[in-house]
């Protein structure tokens, strides 16, 4: 043999060669040549094999190889071979492999008509477009053909007839052939690969003639339906991978017996046979993953080992442990069903563990029964036999998707401290924003913007607390053994509604505390300049421009941009998929720019207020009180917005458990925070409650008719007799200095026009306390003797 290969040889000279007739062997690849050296080559009869591949070759003439009558073995491939000549490969009578591969070749090489002796032909990789009727007809002893990676479209039926040595043959990405070659005479065929064309379906009588075929693989094409295959009695493995079958009948795999591997993921499978599996004895390896199934047969699959149920999300009800007693490896749609596998959610040494490794079974087995020989008095066949025993029952199943944090088997809540944490913020969230939302709705204060804005969101912090409540209740319901309800709870639509209010309770608060914040800013700059208070109008529009916002944002998941059923907790939290990758980044970037804004228009707003002014002291404390809600949630919402983008980057490798704590302890805090600063250290919502109690009272005295803020009825006698009442001087107590008493006001009706109501407060000795000495007490009074104008 001689190599001269990767010498950067351009060119042979003639004679070159002159004094090696006897060489077998040349390698002249990964040089430079543009030509065949027919020279040099004529002067070796002996050769058997030639690589002339990774040169630089276009064209191959005629009788390019003619004096190499002993030549074997040919490779051509990686050159730019464009075109060969109808009698390049004359005189090669003897050759049995050819290699052009990785070419430029557009047209069949017919010039193989000159090898009678070819048994292994590859051509893939060109830009062969068709491939004509009777191609192989001079080649009957091919056993392999390659010729995948073609832009092939038309097929001549007859091409691979009479091709009774063919063991391979290997079409791949021919789009536009929609029949399956003609393959009588082509009776030896052992592993057939036809993907990427437009099939259909498969002839009746395809198995007549195929009873060697062993690897059948017809992935990625168009087959709708699939006859029976019984005849291919000796199929080992079959891949039907990605096409659009949509049930499976008893007959289709009926008395495969030999079958070992069966491919029928990613179809429209909705239906299987109770015993379309029946006769599978030697079946060990099923995919029926990314269909639409509910359910699957068992019966005859008691010996898989390798089993692909993912991606059915109908397929919640599933045991495999009661029906698939060897198997070592399993896809199921849900972490949940991975339970059953012994999965611990007590981590030991950091990490969660599965069983463990066989290998490690046996050892510590070894160890445990060689460390106590006082408790086994066995020979050494017996306590083999028991071992081997103990290791059956103890064999390792490697269980996919892997439950976890997101995907608890026992308890939802996890940790106590977070299950109480949660019951926390559930009660004091519903609690406070409830008081601080009938306060503002229902009592007899005049309705203004930052009212309104406030309003809004308690109410929307109380759904945050809602989400909290639902989560607690779950936790508790399922209490231990969470895994059995977890499938059908992410898929159910009670999941979908409580993801959509989380988000939207989420998104609408912040959106809220933005519109406060601008509110804020708006109304003291009309204060200072023009004395007055702007008109609601605003604060509606920006009410109902937050609020259609906030529900876009939490409808996007229902439409599948993001996914609420991606975890328990009904969060669109990232599965991989880009929508749902984008739709979290968006949702974070939107609210951190919210933050950015109310910091931006808070910060402009204390440098205008140096300049102006001192407010009324009413007005500086809400807008103090707005500022605390902005630092408040913009601390808290930090850690989360940081979680969740180096999530998202992979800048920071945590425990799915941190994440987790966030979300459902820090995120809806600020839903408890909120209500509490506001009912503690707002002089507003002390005045809201007081006129909200007071008008309990009226109710309780005159009855639901005359409960209302309109009421017209008389109320001077009234006033009397009640501020004579115990328990109502009890309930006001709190409200005056205890040395002041309740003098009704007096009501004067002129010529049916509107009422006036002049109304003092007097000391034990007779003093008369001016309205402007006691604004707490004029609130009050107004409160609870108010009279209509007008």
């Amino acid at each position: 043999s001689r190599r001269l290969d990767a010498n950067h040889l351009s060119r042979l000279p003639a004679g070159s060669l002159r004094g090696v007739a006897g060489l077998r062997h040349l390698w002249l690849d990964d040089n430079a040549l543009t030509e065949v050296p027919v020279g040099p080559l004529n002067e070796l009869p002996a050769l058997q094999a030639l690589t002339l591949a990774l040169n630089r070759i276009a064209h191959i003439p005629n009788g390019a190889f003619r004096n190499l009558s002993g030549l074997v073995v040919l490779h051509l491939h990686n050159n730019q071979i464009q075109s060969l000549g109808d009698r390049c490969f004359n005189g090669l009578h003897n050759l049995e492999t050819l290699d052009l591969n990785y070419n430029q070749l557009s047209q069949f090489p017919k010039a193989i008509k000159d090898l009678p002796n070819l048994r292994e032909l590859a051509f893939h990789s060109n830009r062969i477009e068709m491939i004509p009727e009777h191609a192989f007809r001079s080649n009957p002893l091919l056993k392999t053909i390659h010729f995948y990676d073609n832009p092939i479209r038309v097929v001549g039926k007859t091409a691979f007839q009479n091709l009774a040595e063919l063991q391979t043959l290997l079409l791949r990405g021919a789009a536009e052939v929609d029949f399956l070659p003609i393959l009588n005479g082509t009776t030896n065929l052992e592993s057939l690969t036809l993907t990427g064309t437009n099939i259909s379906s498969l002839p009746q009588d395809f198995c007549k003639q195929m009873h060697k075929l062993q690897v059948l693989d017809l992935s990625n094409n168009h087959i709708q339906t699939l006859h029976s295959l019984q005849g291919c009695l000796a199929l080992e493995e079959i891949s039907l991978q990605n096409n659009e079958l949509k049930a499976i009948g008893e007959d289709t795999f009926q008395y495969l017996a030999f079958l070992k591997s069966l491919d029928l993921s990613e179809n429209k499978i909705q239906e299987v046979h109770p015993h379309a599996f029946l006769t599978l004895r030697g079946l060990s390896k099923l995919d029926l993953s990314s269909n639409g199934l509910s359910w699957v047969p068992t019966e005859g699959l008691e010996g898989l080992v390798h089993l692909k149920l993912g991606g059915n999300p109908a397929l919640i009800h599933l045991n495999p442990t009661q029906h698939f007693p060897h198997l070592r490896t399993l896809e199921v749609p849900f972490a949940y069903q991975c339970c059953a596998y012994g999965y611990c959610e007590t981590p030991v040494s950091g990490q969660n563990q599965w069983l463990s490794d066989g290998e490690d079974i046996q050892k510590r087995d070894v160890q445990t029964y060689l460390g106590q020989p006082d408790i086994y008095d066995l020979d050494s066949d017996e306590f083999f036999l028991e071992l081997e025993d103990d290791l059956k029952l103890q064999h390792t199943v490697h269980c996919t998707p892997t439950p976890g944090a997101f995907k608890p088997c026992e308890y939802l809540l996890g940790s106590w401290m977070v299950r109480l944490g949660v019951w926390f913020i559930f009660l004091l969230a519903i609690s406070t924003n409830a008081v601080v939302a009938l306060a503002t709705f229902c009592s007899c204060q005049r309705l203004t913007s930052l009212r309104l804005l406030l309003g809004l969101l308690s109410l929307a912090n109380l759904l945050t607390g809602v989400y909290s409540g639902a989560m607690a209740g779950l936790d508790a319901a399922t209490y231990g053994r969470f895994a059995e309800f977890g499938a059908r709870w992410e898929t159910g639509v009670g999941c979908r509604a409580l993801g959509f209010t989380a988000v939207f309770a989420s998104e609408s608060s912040i959106f809220l505390l933005a519109a406060a914040a601008l509110e804020r800013a708006l109304s003291v700059r009309r204060l200072s300049r023009h004395g007055k208070a702007p008109s609601m109008l605003p604060a509606w529009v920006m009410a109902g421009i937050v609020l259609a916002l906030a529900v876009a944002m939490a409808a996007l998941p229902l439409f599948h941009v993001g996914n609420y059923g991606q975890s328990p907790l009904c969060l669109p939290l990232p599965n991989g998929d880009s929508s749902s990758l984008a739709y979290l980044a968006t949702l974070v970037l939107l609210n951190s720019l919210a933050f950015l804004s109310m910091a931006i228009t808070y910060t402009w707003l204390y440098c205008s207020l140096e300049k102006e002014d001192p407010l009324d002291p009413s007005e500086g404390a809400m807008v103090k009180h707005v500022a605390w809600l902005i630092f408040i949630d913009c601390v808290l919402y930090c850690p989360v917005a940081f979680f969740s983008f180096a999530g998202l980057l992979r800048l920071v490798l945590v425990e799915p458990e941190v994440p987790r704590t966030l979300l459902l302890l820090l995120s809806p805090l600020p839903a408890c925070l909120n209500p509490l600063l506001y009912l503690l250290f707002t002089p507003l919502a002390r005045q809201d409650l007081s006129h909200l109690w007071k008008r309990l009272v009226w109710r309780h005295y005159r009855g639901p008719e005359d409960a209302g803020c309109d009421s017209s009825s008389t109320v001077s006698a009234e006033a009397t007799q009640l501020s004579s009442d115990p328990l109502v001087q009890e309930v006001w107590k709190p409200l005056w200095s205890p040395g002041v008493r309740l003098v009704p006001c007096q009501q004067s009706r002129r010529g049916g026009g509107r009422g006036s109501c002049d109304s003092a407060y007097t000391d034990e000795e007779g003093s008369v306390i001016s309205d402007a000495s006691s604004e707490q007490l004029q609130a009050c009074t107004r409160a609870c003797f108010y009279q209509p104008r007008g």
